[in-house]
């Protein structure tokens, strides 16, 4: 029987690492697969027969024993951002190798994070070098994130770049909106859509100034803040309260999918801020929704996305403008985005890493039609 044990973020709230967790999930269980979920998202304390709660760093590692002891394989989710994340991960990579199983890694940050890429010889740097060599196999998003991970002396062959957004993502369902957020689109001629949480990657004070003055030439337009936690939502609240920006805001906090996009397709752009980001994908599929796309420069956004500096707020706004006062030459200059079955493809991988033949599924377009 194909087991496999994975660990990452199940929702609520939904983000694009519970999106991907989901999505492969549903794959590897159609092909015949055994594939429960360790929960580290912050409902992982809430009992639930949908995945393996996590009550504590002691709970964590002999529930992830007792599956490698029955024949898991473990694939495991990390970026680097967080010092827990980092620790569970290395526990479930050196626990599945203890037992002589495969162990998958999934990195899902980008090329430039807080603690990696790290100068060399540095304690990061070790930590990470060390965390790299564990896996029999390495999933990252994107090119230029396979080679920051090769500056640690990894062997190529064992990194695959693969975008986490698959096709599946834009198919979706338009749903009604809140009536906060009708209100709001009433009351406001135009609305950036922001993913935004309550942490410094998300630049809040820079936003904060890009809005305040936006806000001053263009008093009709409204900002749309979704993709937050339950927890950050008060704080986000107060924050822009605080900066008398209240007016300017509508924070829905997390919102299941369907919503979510419904909502990304009724603004004039979506804003997106972190430097940390790999290939995002709420960035693609704004863009396969031909929503314009304005991000910070990073090294990593994909084509079609309009480029701005995090030094330089005139440089989104004058970006920001154009967007209100001629989208559809922005839409124009974007490059048709033909979305790839990216869960798929991953599913394929896995089963070649943990020695069994694949069992891919027939391809299919944005219609579900069968492609070759």
């Amino acid at each position: 029987m194909r087991k496999i044990l994975q660990i990452g973020n199940w929702p609520p709230p939904l983000c694009g690492w519970a999106m991907g967790l989901v999505a492969l999930r549903r794959e590897l269980e159609s092909r015949g697969w055994d594939c429960p979920v360790m929960n580290l998202n912050e409902n992982r304390r809430v009992r639930s027969p949908e995945y393996i709660d996590v009550q504590s760093g002691w709970d964590y590692a002999p529930k992830v024993w007792r599956h490698v002891w029955r024949g898991y394989a473990v694939h495991v989710r990390v970026n680097a951002e967080s010092k827990k994340g980092y620790l569970l991960a290395l526990a479930a990579m050196l626990l599945a190798r203890l037992g002589g199983r495969p162990a998958l890694l999934t990195y899902c940050g980008g090329h430039r994070q807080t603690f990696f890429p790290a100068p060399k010889n540095s304690l990061n740097y070790w930590k990470f070098a060390l965390l790299f060599r564990i896996p029999t196999r390495i999933y990252c998003n994107s090119e230029p994130v396979k080679q920051a991970l090769l500056t640690t002396g990894i062997a190529a062959d064992r990194v695959v770049p693969m975008p986490q957004f698959s096709a599946e993502y834009v198919r979706f369902t338009p749903k009604d909106l809140p009536a906060e957020v009708m209100e709001f689109l009433a009351w406001n001629e135009k609305v950036f859509f922001l993913y935004i949480c309550y942490r410094k990657e998300y630049m809040l004070d820079f936003v904060v100034e890009v809005i305040r003055r936006f806000r001053a030439r263009h008093p009709r337009v409204g900002f749309l803040l979704v993709g937050t936690s339950d927890k950050e939502v008060a704080q986000i609240r107060t924050f822009f309260e605080q900066q008398s920006l209240k007016e300017a805001v509508c924070i829905t906090g997390a919102v299941e999918h369907d919503l979510f996009l419904t909502m990304l397709t009724r603004s004039v752009a979506c804003i997106r801020t972190p430097m940390t980001d790999g290939v995002s994908s709420s960035v693609l599929e704004a863009l396969s929704l031909a929503v314009p796309v304005l991000g910070s420069d990073n090294g990593s956004r994909p084509a079609g996305v309009e480029l701005w500096s995090k030094d330089d707020p005139e440089s989104l706004l004058k970006l920001m403008a154009e967007a209100v006062k001629n989208r559809a030459a922005m839409v124009a200059r974007m490059p048709r985005l033909s979305a790839d079955d990216n869960t798929r493809k991953l599913a394929d991988d896995i089963e070649l890493s943990c020695g069994r033949e694949p069992q891919s599924k027939p391809a299919r377009d944005h219609s579900g039609a069968v492609t070759s």
